[in-house]
C-alpha cells in the first residue's frame, strides 16, 4: 500500500533544469571564463555545481571552494523568479495527495536556503511532511542518502512510497533506495529515464498511478 510520495524539487516541482545552467554559466563568464561551447548544458541536469569541476579545474586558477564561494554571493545578486516556472497542475496534484492523506516529502540536491525559497514563493511548504537537502548530507544523489533519511523521517518503509524524478542522478538515488520510480519527462530535455519503472509526460498522471498501485496491493 503506497502511503507516501517523495518529490524531487529542480526539474519536477519547477522547471528550472535551463536557468540554473544559464547562471553558472553568466557567472563564469563574469570572473573571465566563456566555457559554454565546451559543457554540454544537458549533461549536468540534476546535478550540483561543482560536479561541473573536473571540466573547469583546466581552465581555471582558483581552487573549487573560492569558486563555489564566489558563485554563493553571484546568486544572492542573480536570484531566479521561481514563481515563473512551476510545472504545470503541481499545485492541484498536491493538494489532492495531501487531502487523501498521503505523507508527501521532497528531496533534492539543492541548497535548503533555495529550497525554501522556492516552496515559499509557489506557496506548497504546508504540502510536505519532510523537505531534505542532499547537500546537507554527506553524498549527494546519485547517492541514495537524501531518499534514505527521508523515509525514515517520513517514518515509512521504501516499499509505501513513490519517488518523482527526472534526472539520470535522481533516478538512480531512488532506485538505489529500492523507491518505485515515477520519471516525469519534459520533451526539452533528452534525459536518460530508462532506469524509472514509468514515465510520464503530465504531472497530474501520478494521481492515477498511485490509485492503481493501491489497488492492486
Amino acid at each position: 500500500m503506497i502511503k507516501g510520495i517523495i518529490f524531487d524539487m529542480d526539474g519536477v516541482i519547477v522547471d528550472t533544469e535551463y536557468i540554473y545552467q544559464q547562471r553558472r554559466f553568466a557567472f563564469l563568464q563574469s570572473i573571465g571564463y566563456s566555457l559554454e561551447q565546451k559543457i554540454n548544458p544537458q549533461r549536468f541536469i540534476g546535478e550540483t555545481f561543482s560536479s561541473m569541476w573536473p571540466l573547469l579545474k583546466e581552465d581555471i586558477t582558483l581552487s573549487l571552494a573560492e569558486l563555489e564561494a564566489q558563485y554563493v554571493d553571484y546568486k544572492k545578486h542573480h536570484p531566479l523568479d521561481y514563481r515563473s516556472c512551476i510545472n504545470k497542475d503541481v499545485l492541484e496534484v498536491l493538494a489532492v495527495l495531501k487531502k487523501q492523506g498521503f505523507k508527501l516529502g521532497l528531496a533534492s540536491s539543492s541548497k535548503y536556503e533555495e529550497i525554501m525559497c522556492c516552496l515559499k514563493e509557489n506557496q506548497l511548504i504546508h504540502y510536505f511532511d519532510v523537505i531534505r537537502s542532499g547537500r546537507d548530507l554527506v553524498q549527494t544523489k546519485p547517492n541514495p542518502e537524501v531518499y534514505l533519511m527521508t523515509l525514515q523521517d517520513l517514518q515509512l518503509q521504501a516499499s509505501q512510497v513513490i519517488a518523482v524524478e527526472d534526472s539520470f542522478v535522481g533516478i538512480q538515488a531512488a532506485k538505489a533506495a529500492h523507491l518505485y520510480t515515477i520519471a516525469y519527462h519534459d520533451p526539452k530535455y533528452l534525459l536518460d529515464q530508462s532506469k524509472a519503472d514509468i514515465r510520464i509526460e503530465q504531472f497530474n498522471e501520478i494521481l492515477n498511478i498511485v490509485q492503481c498501485l493501491n489497488s492492486q496491493s
